[in-house]
């Protein structure tokens, strides 16, 4: 299906003139480049952008700040270059520190103040009205890794109109990497026992410290902060409408288990404890 907004998509509030795409190409990275990605930072603004930047990810972080009060980074510039086919996603600078460098140093209050807004930020995602599919916005494919394949699948890829074919896309993801068909018909059989009556919700799939920004009042001029503390959520590029369990799950795979930030994870989100066994086990196969 379509995009939700329309394409190339240009903000009416700008803060300056947008970058040139040769200053964005001339910017140094302020991130590891990886898979015709990029991030640079110019001015007020940062860019993602490449060949395997999907624009899908501004649309995510437009739908999130038009439809909950959670913080994200504001979004300036959706659009691709025709001539190279490279994309662009045009965002705002936002200062603070990352949860994952930050957390050695915070104190448990500190940390409950933090995780007490994540929770109420995935609360409102999980109460967003659901549609009547599994997929990314506008009935497209998710984007998870898990659902990838080279060419378009979409019994592999989505979207799917039920759990119980998105569980399918699991066994037949199983075979298309030539993996033994005995182990797909073995999860066929057991995946539906487990994976069952989950509504889609809208979920962000990759929460990860790396992920959540923390900005003290004093990291930006004019910030309304209430306890000097305000919390942005970064990196929706994986967002859809997946199974309830999802959320949790992919939070179980990304653990360390170095630290304490796995008893928080528990306090943030709604448990799918045996679901995340079975993904965790499923995805470790995938990727052994």
């Amino acid at each position: 299906m379509a995009s939700l907004v329309s394409l190339p998509y240009y903000a009416s509030d700008l803060p300056s003139p947008l970058p040139a795409d040769t200053e964005i190409d001339d910017a140094p990275d302020i991130t590891l480049a990886y898979g015709g990605r990029r991030v640079v930072r110019i001015g007020r603004f940062v860019v993602k952008f490449g060949k395997g930047v999907n624009l899908l990810e501004g649309e995510n972080l437009l739908f999130v700040r038009q439809n909950t009060n959670i913080l994200v980074p504001r979004v300036y510039a959706l659009y691709t270059r025709p001539a190279t086919g490279v994309n662009y996603i045009v965002m705002e600078q936002v200062h603070g520190e990352t949860l994952q460098s930050l957390w050695p140093r915070l104190t448990s209050s500190e940390k409950d103040s933090i995780m007490s807004t994540m929770r109420v930020y995935f609360d409102e995602l999980r109460s967003l009205p659901p549609p009547d599919y599994y997929g990314s916005l506008g009935g497209r494919n998710l984007l998870d890794e898990i659902f990838w394949t080279h060419e378009v699948n979409p019994a592999i890829n989505g979207p799917f109109t039920s759990e119980e074919a998105l569980n399918e896309a699991f066994a037949l993801k199983y075979l298309y990497d030539d993996r033994p068909r005995f182990r797909a018909d073995f999860y066929r059989q057991c995946l539906p026992l487990i994976f069952r009556d989950h509504r889609p919700t809208f979920t962000h799939g990759d929460f990860q410290r790396k992920n959540i920004l923390v900005q003290r009042a004093e990291d930006e001029v004019g910030v309304d902060a209430p306890k000097g503390i305000r919390v942005v959520l970064l990196d929706w590029e994986k967002s859809g409408w997946y199974p309830s369990y999802w959320e949790y799950c992919l939070a179980v795979c990304a653990l360390r288990w170095d630290d304490d930030w796995c008893l928080w994870v528990e306090k943030t989100l709604d448990l799918y404890v045996s679901e995340a066994a079975w993904l965790q086990t499923f995805r470790r196969e995938l990727w052994s």
